[in-house]
């Protein structure tokens, strides 16, 4: 089978199609289609060797949905699943992938091949916001800092749903995505900054990593929380110094969150498919953030 690897740390270059034997586990699933994930290029850049070690070959890809080829007591061949690989081993970019019942869930029928694999990385990730981060209360201002990402238009819909007021930050390609996803007003970064425009928020959700609790402190209301979802180590060991103020998302994958999210409702946003083959295209052009919504792989 055909399946994307990496042999050191680098950029695209690294990444190369190798031909693999048959994975072997309790649970094996063909492949349809695999979501594109920032973790994705963290991982073969190296930015989080100390979590995922320094052992070649690495594998690339973390969530997916499929076809069950080899089944167990749960799941039969033939069912339609969506779901994740560890983050830190990859391996859902190839051709067939092995999995614990754990890591999937039934695909809904209602969703394709390709909203489903779009939805385990960025949908758990949204889950755990306001599960563990964050108590939203109705009539709370919320400000979602890089809202046109994969990310984004599930923060949005649950924040709504929440009942807050919110206000996403987003690039020019993303702002009808963003203004249908529900939010009540957009700032085009390109155009405004929100740190000057005035208004001060209950909560501020980073999802791009490029606002700064330092910037994000000035338009905190008083008892105001701050969202980081991309941490680096330091910003890890400030959080410990915010007073509660300074919130981190360290991303733990569970089937709960699985099956919450095929019974949710959610409207995932694609704006991009790439071939399985195209996939140095596919990164480098993701990579460059023009892309607004989920971008994923399709295997045949």
């Amino acid at each position: 089978m055909k399946k994307i690897t990496y042999n050191r740390f680098g950029g695209t270059e690294v990444l190369q199609m190798t031909d693999a034997p048959m994975p072997a586990g309790d649970i094996i699933v063909k492949v349809k289609a695999v979501s594109i994930n920032p973790l994705d290029w963290k991982l073969w850049q190296g930015d989080m060797k100390l979590m995922s070690g320094r052992k070649f070959p690495k594998s690339v890809g973390i969530d997916f949905s499929g076809i069950v080829e080899q089944g167990n007591v749960k799941y039969h061949k033939g069912d339609e699943v969506f779901g994740m690989t560890s983050i830190f081993k990859g391996g859902a970019l190839a051709e067939y992938v092995a999995v614990k019942a754990e890591d999937i869930t039934y695909k809904p029928e209602a969703i394709t091949f390709e909203e489903a694999a779009g939805f385990p990385v960025a949908g758990s990730a949204a889950l755990q916001i306001f599960n563990k981060l964050l108590k939203i209360e109705p009539g709370m201002e919320v400000l979602i800092n890089g809202a046109g990402g994969g990310i984004g238009p599930l923060v949005i819909q649950l924040a709504k749903k929440a009942g807050a007021i919110v206000t996403a930050v987003a690039g020019p390609a993303a702002i009808d995505m963003a203004a249908r996803m529900g939010s009540d007003a957009v700032v085009n970064y390109k155009q405004e900054n929100v740190l000057t425009i005035g208004k001060t928020f209950d909560a501020v959700i980073d999802l791009s990593g490029k606002m700064a609790y330092k910037a994000a402190k000035t338009i905190l209301k008083k008892h105001g929380i701050y969202v980081n979802t991309l941490p680096s180590p330091l910003e890890m060991i400030r959080s410990l110094f915010s007073g509660g103020r300074y919130k981190l998302l360290v991303l733990k994958p569970a089937a709960s969150y699985l099956e919450m999210l095929a019974a949710s409702g959610l409207q995932l946003f694609i704006s991009k498919r790439y071939d399985f083959r195209d996939y140095r295209k596919a990164y480098d052009e993701v990579m460059k953030g023009s892309i607004p919504g989920k971008a994923v792989f399709v295997i045949n």
